[in-house]
């Protein structure tokens, strides 16, 4: 059991694994394209210098120092935090729109009719990719790009060269969605993936825990049935041998009459108790019909067991009523059949179609029998047997002639 809760845990912990390797792979594609986009501002900023783009130093100083800090923020909150806050989204959209706003207005309208973007088309791509991965929704993805797209057409002042320039822009506008949309499409994939991952090992786990249970009860039963066949061994070598000697015509005999008897009816309801095939198939039908035959030993009447093949997870409603049903025929037997000898069989065969295998317990004497056409069936066996079978779906038989015995069928399903 405490192996199988390790392997448990084992799978808990790989699922939960996997979990934060996705997460540990979007957090490093987030990092990198931010720094890789910083990067890429950095060499237009020096560029833009050296032509004398800035119009208005300060103002351009202040917008790339924002995004500086903030992507460094952004950074930082992504490194350490198993889950990104939407509101961390929000607000990364929120500084790049509006530092693409703003920075146009420090930049030579000459140099944007040539460039078509204001030196931040890098950080655009990198913010909406941010928004794909983190959120991995499509409704935030869209939100996102369509943020960052009007604030192009709103910070872009006027072009000199109409269409190609308009183009232009589209083009830009089109490679930040389409790059946006792939990054959706993959984690969604890859979290699906995911989640499918986590649904099989908890039906992994589940199984295996099932399976763990079905076995602790088996070799419970298993220790019982053990146990069972031990006190049988140790009745057959103790009391059963005296008290064969004692009630036999042997020298071990008593010589009073009336003991004897008394040991012969003690030694038969001892035999009835202790089944001769201990080996049988153990299940909860046997162990029950084996409480059974032992109870019926009480009437003088000893019972010889054969299981076979019989399956572990009968419903216990039909235990219960082949169980009842076999006792009655147990007690007419002792009641009716002049023997003391009474074979109870019991098995299963695959022939019970798609409702599973066909359960059969016969119950046969060798006793006086009786002829069905003209002697009527009692009330245990119409009530008790036949009636009862009815219930569960299953059949009763009766199949006896005078001097040849009786054999009762019970067959479930009918």
């Amino acid at each position: 059991m405490s192996s199988t809760k390790a392997e448990a845990e084992a799978e808990f912990a790989g699922a939960a694994g996997l979990d934060r390797q996705v997460r540990g792979i979007v957090a490093a594609v987030v990092v990198l394209s931010r720094l890789a986009t910083l990067a890429m501002v950095a060499l237009s900023v020096v560029g833009g210098l050296q032509i004398h783009a800035y119009t208005r130093v300060p103002l351009a100083t202040v917008v790339y120092v924002v995004l500086a800090g903030w992507s460094a923020v952004v950074i930082t909150v992504v490194l350490r935090r198993a889950a990104v806050p939407g509101a961390v989204l929000v607000a990364d959209v929120t500084v790049t729109v509006t530092a693409m706003v703003a920075l146009p207005l420090a930049v030579d309208n000459a140099i944007l009719s040539n460039v078509s973007n204001s030196y931040l088309e890098p950080i655009t791509v990198s913010v909406a990719v941010a928004v794909a991965l983190i959120s991995g929704s499509a409704r935030g993805t869209a939100a996102g790009c369509t943020a960052l797209a009007v604030a192009y057409f709103v910070g872009q002042p006027p072009l000199s060269d109409g269409g190609g320039d308009i183009t232009s822009l589209v083009s830009t506008i089109g490679w930040q969605v389409g790059t946006a949309t792939c990054c959706l499409v993959f984690i969604q994939r890859l979290w699906r993936a995911v989640h499918h991952v986590d649904i099989a090992t908890a039906q992994v786990i589940a199984a295996r825990e099932k399976l763990a249970a079905q076995r602790a009860h088996t070799e419970e039963r298993a220790r019982h049935f053990r146990e069972q066949v031990r006190r049988y061994r140790a009745l057959h070598d103790g009391p059963l041998r005296v008290l064969t000697m004692i009630a036999g015509p042997g020298p071990a005999a008593h010589p009073d009459p009336v003991v004897r008897r008394h040991c012969a009816v003690s030694v038969t309801a001892l035999r009835g108790a202790a089944p001769d095939e201990t080996g049988g198939t153990l299940t909860d039908l046997s162990l029950a019909l084996m409480k059974a035959g032992g109870d019926s030993a009480a009437l003088g009447l000893r019972v010889e067991y054969h299981f076979a093949n019989l399956p572990d997870d009968l419903p216990t409603t039909v235990v219960t009523a082949l169980c009842r049903a076999s006792a009655e025929a147990l007690s007419n037997a002792a009641a009716h059949a002049g023997t003391a000898r009474v074979r109870l069989t019991a098995m299963a065969s695959g022939n019970g179609g798609t409702s599973g295998p066909v359960v059969t317990v016969a119950i046969v004497d060798q006793g006086k029998g009786f002829d069905p056409a003209t002697t009527p069936l009692g009330y245990g066996i119409r009530h008790s047997i036949i009636e009862r079978m009815t219930e569960i779906g299953a059949a009763a038989t009766v199949d006896s002639h005078p001097g040849e015995g009786t054999r009762i069928d019970l067959r479930w399903p009918a």
